[in-house]
């Protein structure tokens, strides 16, 4: 194969394959977790579009800051409402989803489930922030990521 050819092909795959056109307009979305005004290290916090979509994910630093990432670190979420999950679990039977998982945080632990343990008894699961707000649509926390994104989308959690 010729280097013109071989060229040609790499010039008109590469745009192909790294097309953004298909995906939301993203935007930059930050801020602080804090459970009863203390903040909280190492809880994975999703955003859910409310419209539908793919659901983007951050995790706590010591300070409980979090920057949101949908497809690139710390790029943010899509603009737009959101429902938002907090979670922070830990024991034998803890296992928190990825940000590369496919699937949101309400289709791993469904509403209503009323376990604290995982189906092995041996496996117990801690949960660090209250179950509550482990499920997005139920959690009753929303998020607006406006177009010009926030660094302030503080997330004020409660023991009650």
């Amino acid at each position: 194969m010729s280097r013109c050819t071989l060229l040609a092909l790499c010039l008109f795959a590469f745009p192909m394959g790294c097309s953004k056109g298909d995906r939301p307009d993203i935007a930059k979305a930050s801020g602080i977790v804090t459970l009863d005004g203390n903040p909280v290290e190492g809880a994975t916090v999703t955003f859910e579009p409310v419209n539908g979509g793919r659901p983007c994910f951050g995790t706590t630093d010591l300070e409980g800051r979090f920057a949101i990432t949908s497809y690139e670190e710390g790029d943010g979420a899509p603009v737009g409402e959101h429902f938002v999950s907090v979670i922070k679990i830990s024991g034998p039977g803890a296992a928190a989803p990825t940000p590369d998982s496919a699937m949101s945080l309400s289709e791993i632990a469904p509403p209503g489930a009323d376990k604290d343990k995982a189906e092995d008894p041996d496996k117990e699961t801690i949960y660090l922030v209250p179950r509550k707000y482990i499920n997005a649509k139920t959690s009753g926390l929303k998020i607006t990521v406006p177009d010009g994104g926030s660094t302030t989308l503080d997330l004020k959690l409660s023991v009650r």
